[in-house]
């Protein structure tokens, strides 16, 4: 009898300590098959490329195509002048809307045209943009001779921003452009230079002057002429 029961425990000793290895093993091996799993997700975040930032306006090309004099008196060949020398525009302003207005000379196949430019820079929430772009869509536009009033008295208005002066109360351009709420926008991202790069027609090149002013060249999407697009000059009226 004593000797059955020192064998029943052996028995049942043996079992145990084989039921603890099999039992041990699957953790172990779900352990080392969980492992690999975490690396592919590090690696492809690091695959991820980055957004490259748009070449700066070519401005001694443009300057070339167009034959401009050594020190333009002004039209297309002026802005280009005012452009080599101007700083980065923040493309922001406090009230998250702001406006400016000035005279643009538009060319297209060799002919060039002035008009009425007007710039809006809009704050956009930051989960509307693309990785490298900025938070601010650009509009651009003119005022057209239809809008009677309003284009013929823009020069007056320009002339006082310029002086940094304001208009005479009521003036028809000004009240144009803060009513205005349709525009052609784009986002904009910043050139390798630091100049602001609109996504607009061929592409729209923004930088600030001496005066607070913002200097303008759009490239026009399709082009007669190697140079042919929109050369401006805007003062801000809304801040």
């Amino acid at each position: 009898m004593r000797t059955t029961y020192v064998f029943a425990v052996l028995f049942v000793t043996a079992n145990l300590a084989a039921c603890q290895e099999q039992g041990a093993t699957p953790a172990t091996q779900s352990s080392s098959a969980a492992s690999p799993t975490a690396a592919p997700t590090a690696t492809a975040a690091a695959a991820e490329p980055k957004p490259t930032a748009p070449d700066d306006l070519d401005v001694k090309a443009l300057q070339k195509q167009l034959v401009c004099p050594a020190e333009p008196k002004g039209g297309p060949c002026a802005i280009l002048a005012a452009f080599e020398s101007c700083k980065p525009w923040g493309a922001t302003t406090p009230s998250g809307d702001g406006r400016w207005i000035g005279r643009g000379h538009r060319i297209e196949g060799g002919k060039t045209t002035d008009e009425f430019t007007i710039l809006r820079a809009r704050r956009v929430p930051s989960n509307e943009v693309a990785a490298g772009q900025l938070p601010t869509k650009v509009g651009l536009a003119d005022i057209a001779k239809a809008e009677g009033a309003a284009y013929e008295q823009a020069e007056r208005a320009i002339k006082a921003f310029a002086r940094h002066d304001i208009p005479p109360r009521g003036n028809a351009a000004v009240g144009f452009l803060e009513r205005k709420d349709q525009w052609p926008e784009g986002f904009a991202m910043r050139t390798v230079g630091g100049q602001v790069y609109a996504a607009l027609e061929g592409g729209a090149f923004v930088c600030q002057g001496a005066q607070q002013q913002l200097i303008v060249v759009q490239r026009a999407a399709t082009r007669g002429g190697k140079a042919d697009g929109l050369y401006a000059e805007v003062w801000p009226t809304t801040w």
